[in-house]
């Protein structure tokens, strides 16, 4: 669920981003800022989508496709699915499947003022990371013609994972995150591991009451 806490965050991983000049161009821009999370088992995609005045009817046409003025679930998880199929992901040159796992919009008529914030976050499975180096590949081709596009990695949750570097091109919306993985010791890694210390520790322990078992003689 896309926490109040998180839409913040993320808005303000844009502003910090945004260059002067995008200030200028704001209001005929739809901006598109993009928050790659990776994980242990998967990459997280968070997108806050902000359409400017002059381009949020253009961007509205996209979402309320029966022009009723409300924006209903349906057309909501419709917008969230577009936007789905602009978007490539990639892990280590393997195309992922994206998955909506939470979304939200604000009424029409907050868009229009070019301050509503949309938000859309997927997630893609991934299988099991080699311990080394990773590199982890978005793609954003949505709506080209009118966006500005942002694109950051987040810090990692888990110290498995750490981001090593980040690529973009010259307007973000490709964006190449270089990543550490460190496998955690597997079950049988650890029982090779412990197993020996175990035995060691039970002869050493049956060893001592050997020795106070023998009676000196007088």
């Amino acid at each position: 669920m896309i926490t109040m806490a998180h839409r913040f965050a993320l808005l303000l991983v844009a502003l910090v981003a945004l260059p002067p000049a995008v200030f200028g161009h704001r209001l005929d821009e739809y901006l598109q800022a993009t928050l790659v999370s990776i994980e242990a088992g998967g990459v997280r995609v968070q997108i806050n989508l902000t359409p400017g005045v002059a381009v949020a009817d253009q961007v509205l046409r996209l979402i309320d496709r029966d022009n009723d003025g409300v924006i209903s679930t349906n057309e909501a998880v419709a917008y969230a699915e577009l936007l789905k199929r602009d978007l490539t992901l990639r892990v280590d040159c393997r195309d992922l499947e994206l998955k909506l796992t939470a979304f939200e919009f604000p009424a029409p008529g907050e868009l229009r003022t070019g301050w509503g914030i949309m938000q859309m976050e997927f997630f893609s499975k991934t299988s099991s990371l080699a311990g080394g180096a990773h590199k982890v590949m978005l793609e954003n081709r949505h709506v080209p013609a009118a966006s500005v596009y942002l694109f950051n990695a987040a810090q990692p949750k888990s110290g498995e994972i750490q981001i090593i570097s980040q690529k973009r091109n010259d307007n973000q919306s490709v964006g190449e995150i270089e990543f550490s993985f460190s496998s955690p010791p597997s079950s049988s890694r650890v029982g090779r591991i412990v197993a020996p210390v175990v035995i060691l520790a039970v002869a050493v322990l049956f060893g001592r009451r050997g020795r106070t078992k023998l009676v000196t003689p007088t």
